[in-house]
This record gives structure tokens, C-alpha cells and sequence, in this order.
């Protein structure tokens, strides 16, 4: 039964409804395929085996009596350990919160999961609070690449990314505030949307995302997945009030309409980065293929605003979404900052230190990136850009020093449409030299989730699938 380990999720489903593969089935193949290799990248943190056999039988007896359980029927699904799963504890990828009792509800991102059908069996592991663009905390240890033990998957979604890439589950939830979907997926070789700003609403939650840089998304293998688990959560939400409305449509159905003739501009280094020879290659790669497809496709040298001073910016974001992130802890952190891991306590407290003028500069620099993206999609349709200047860094996490000696900031093409709301998607796109994964970002104007899906499975297709050899011998 090797081949569940890399079927789509559509197909699973698919054929669980028809009966021709059981929850059960599919269910004991999932748990023993995490007993057997988890073991080497540590991306599950939580596992509940009792309960997800005991959901997956009762899941099984529904199909059998003519039921329709949703459109994630029996599927294992694993969520990120930011958001709240009943009985599972949240811990935000911290030893501060390792402790914490399981969840009485779930968030409304999973419970919508939940109704589709889904089979919630454990959680993923995460840099604390989400700060990292590497896997790695105190209280779970290091998440490893797939494509090599020394390598990291990514974060914050590292965990998310490595179990889909490993063929561990077909489908995670994942969560975007500065790439932390695209990236993971990017070095993972798997596919990472982040939607529109307020497509999947967020929540309930104790304090609200006032940057409104971050969304939930999801982590899949394929562009159908992914259309697949925004179908099912995307909608309003009266608890997130800038949650958007239902989209009216669905997302897998417009990826069986032809795409328009689309103009695509190309941006290679927004000013501010020096993507390595084989991410070049990538993005060249791509943009024959929508060449190829009867696209338009253009040149682009526009630069990031502050790129003449990067990396000022960078920072100056990274400090104010500090504070963000010390608001939503401070009880917790003012009365036991020991219990988080040192760095992510320093993180916090240069946090505490945004002043008036650095809120200032900040929402002045996001109104500047605003009018920028809004100048440059009243010129194309689509861009196409790198989603990171490499391939995968150490698994203890990227030398930042030398990232920004050398322009290779892992967020560098990736949190500028956080902050202006696009959606976004990472598509694989080959293998570099290093044998490790290449990827490409496709953007799209504010609310075209379809337009992006569309353009990114046209992609897909050129380029193929990309399984990390270990994983895919036999069990």
C-alpha cells in the first residue's frame, strides 16, 4: 500500500466514498507510517492513535449506511500547533506552553475540517510563537528536511511541511505571517497557499491580528489539494470580523476552466535579494511554461520601497511583530519569562521596545507597499517571482548574518504580500544541484484565490512532482 503515501488527497477521499479503500484502512496505513518514519524528521508533536482509529471506524460505518460525511471524508488530517484541536494541548511551538491542557473546542479553521469530514489524528511542530523560518523549540526538539536529515524544512509551518512532503498525511493546516507556509513548502517540494487576507477566518482568539499580516492556510501536495481545503474553509465567520465572505464559488471547479491570456510580470530580485543560479533557472523555467500556455509574459525590475535601505525594513517589521506577539502572550510572560526558550524571550523583549516613531515608519512603509503592489497590477495580472533565494538551510536554522551579507534573507519575496494581502502561492518547480527542492511564487490581484490556483496547477503540470527518496521505498 506504499502508493497512500503519495496519493492526492482528492483521490483518497474519492475512493473512500466509493468504497473501494476504507477510513480504517487508510487510518492504521497513516499511523504506521508515522510510527515508522517520523522518527526521523520529528514533525509530529501530538498523536492521538486510540481516538483516530475509533473515528475512523465510525467514519467507515457512515459510508457503509449511504451516508455523506463531507468532502474530506475520513481523510487523517494534522494541525498545526498554533491552533486549537480538541483534546489536543496547544503549546505555539513553546516550552512555556508544553503543559498546557487540551483543547476544550476546536478553532474555527478546524472545526470546519472537522464537518467536512476530516479526521483530526495529532499536531505539527513549530518554531516558538512562530518566529522562525527554521523548525526547532525546547520543547519538541528539531524538525527535519525529508531531502536530508541536516536540512531544515522551513518554518514556521516546518512540521506541517516535512509530514505532507514525507507522505505522512496527505493535508495539514498550516499559517502564513511572513512566509511561513510558502517557505516550508518551498524547501519541501510541496505545494503552499497562502489565500487572500481574511479568506480562512481566524479564531476565536484571545487577541485579535491587528497587523493583519497572517493567515491559515493549508499544506498539501498537489494544486487540487489545496483548492480542495479552501473550498471547505474558506467563508465568513462572525468571530473574525475581517474574515471575508464565501467566495461563491468553487476553487476546484475553476481549476477545470482555461485561464485567460494573463500578463505575467517577472520579478527576480525585487531590489533586495540574489536568489542562487538554480532559483533563477526555476523562475526562467516557469515562465516558458506560461509562455508556452499563450501568456504574456514580461520582464520586471521594480524594487521593494526602502530597498536602497534594506535591510532596515526588514527589521523594522520583524521588531513591530514583536510587540505583536508579546501583546498575545504578556500575561504568561511577564510572570514566567524563564519558562520560554532565551532567544524567543530577547524577541520579545526588543519587542517591548516599539516606540510611536517606530509604529510611525511601519504603517507608513506598509502604505508605501500598498501603492506599490496596486501600481504593479495595473500592469499585470500575475507575477512570478522566486519564493526563496535558496534551497534548504541547516536544520539549527540559517546563518542570518550571512543571508544579509549576501542578500539571501529567507523572507526577501515572501512577506511583502503578507502585508499587502494578496494571495500567494509556492509551486514546486525541480531540484537543484544540491538535490534539494527549487520553487517559484505565483501572486495574483487582491481576492483572485482562483486566478493564483489556476495559474500555479498549469505549473504543477509542467513541472511534476518531486518525492524525497527516502520516503518513498516500500514500508
Amino acid at each position: 500500500m506504499t502508493e497512500l503515501a503519495f496519493t492526492p488527497a482528492t483521490e483518497l477521499v474519492t475512493r473512500m466514498r466509493q468504497r473501494e479503500l476504507s477510513a480504517e484502512e487508510l487510518m492504521r496505513y497513516t499511523l504506521d507510517r508515522i510510527s515508522t518514519h517520523d522518527r526521523a524528521l520529528n514533525s509530529v508533536v501530538a498523536l492521538d492513535t486510540e481516538r483516530a482509529l475509533a473515528e475512523a471506524a465510525a467514519m467507515s460505518a457512515r459510508i457503509a449506511r449511504g451516508e455523506d460525511p463531507g468532502p474530506l471524508a475520513g481523510l487523517p488530517v494534522l494541525v498545526k500547533d498554533n491552533e486549537d484541536a480538541q483534546g489536543f494541548p496547544t503549546t505555539r511551538g513553546t516550552r512555556a506552553y508544553r503543559d498546557n491542557p487540551p483543547a476544550a473546542h476546536d478553532g474555527i479553521h478546524v472545526a470546519r475540517l472537522r464537518a467536512a469530514g476530516a479526521l483530526v489524528i495529532g499536531k505539527t511542530n513549530m518554531p516558538p510563537l512562530g518566529a522562525g523560518v527554521h523548525t526547532a523549540n525546547d520543547a519538541f526538539g528539531i524538525t527535519r528536511s525529508p531531502w536530508n536529515p541536516e536540512r531544515s524544512p522551513g518554518g514556521s509551518s516546518g512540521g506541517a511541511a516535512a509530514a505532507v512532503a514525507a507522505g505522512l498525511v496527505a493535508l495539514g493546516t498550516a499559517g502564513d505571517g511572513g512566509g511561513s507556509t510558502r517557505i516550508p513548502a518551498a524547501l519541501c517540494g510541496v505545494v503552499g497557499l497562502k489565500p487572500s487576507r481574511g479568506r480562512i477566518p481566524q479564531g476565536p482568539s484571545a487577541t485579535t491580528c491587528w497587523p493583519q499580516h497572517a493567515g491559515l492556510s493549508g499544506m498539501a501536495r498537489t494544486v487540487r489539494d489545496t483548492a480542495l481545503h479552501l473550498d471547505v474553509a474558506a467563508g465568513h465567520h462572525p468571530a473574525d470580523p475581517n474574515s471575508l465572505p464565501a467566495p461563491g464559488i468553487s476553487y476546484r471547479e475553476c481549476l477545470e476552466q482555461p485561464l485567460p491570456r494573463l500578463r505575467v510580470g517577472v520579478l527576480r530580485t525585487l531590489g533586495v535579494a540574489a536568489p542562487r543560479p538554480e532559483v533563477l533557472r526555476a523562475v526562467e523555467r516557469t515562465a516558458d511554461v506560461l509562455r508556452e500556455h499563450g501568456h504574456e509574459v514580461a520582464d520586471e525590475e521594480s524594487a521593494l520601497p526602502g530597498a536602497e535601505e534594506f535591510p532596515a525594513p526588514f527589521l523594522l517589521r520583524q521588531k513591530v511583530l514583536a510587540y505583536h506577539r508579546v501583546v498575545s502572550v504578556l500575561d504568561e510572560f511577564t510572570a514566567r519569562r524563564v519558562d520560554f526558550e532565551p532567544w524567543i524571550a530577547d524577541l520579545l523583549d526588543d519587542g517591548s521596545s516599539v516606540s510611536p516613531t517606530d509604529f510611525a515608519r511601519y504603517w507608513q512603509h506598509r502604505g508605501r507597499l500598498d501603492r506599490w503592489a496596486a501600481e504593479l497590477f495595473g500592469r499585470y495580472d500575475l507575477l512570478l517571482l522566486p519564493t526563496v533565494p535558496t534551497t534548504a538551510w541547516p536544520a539549527e536554522g540559517p546563518d542570518v548574518r550571512a543571508a544579509v551579507r549576501e542578500r539571501t534573507v529567507p523572507i526577501s519575496f515572501t512577506s511583502v504580500f503578507n502585508d499587502t494581502g494578496h494571495p500567494a502561492i509556492s509551486v514546486p518547480a525541480g531540484l537543484g544541484p544540491d538535490e534539494l527542492p527549487c520553487a517559484v511564487q505565483l501572486v495574483a490581484p487582491h481576492h483572485r484565490d482562483d486566478l493564483v490556483l489556476g495559474s500555479a496547477l498549469a505549473v504543477e503540470a509542467a513541472h511534476g512532482p518531486v518525492h524525497p527518496p527516502a520516503f518513498t521505498l516500500g514500508d
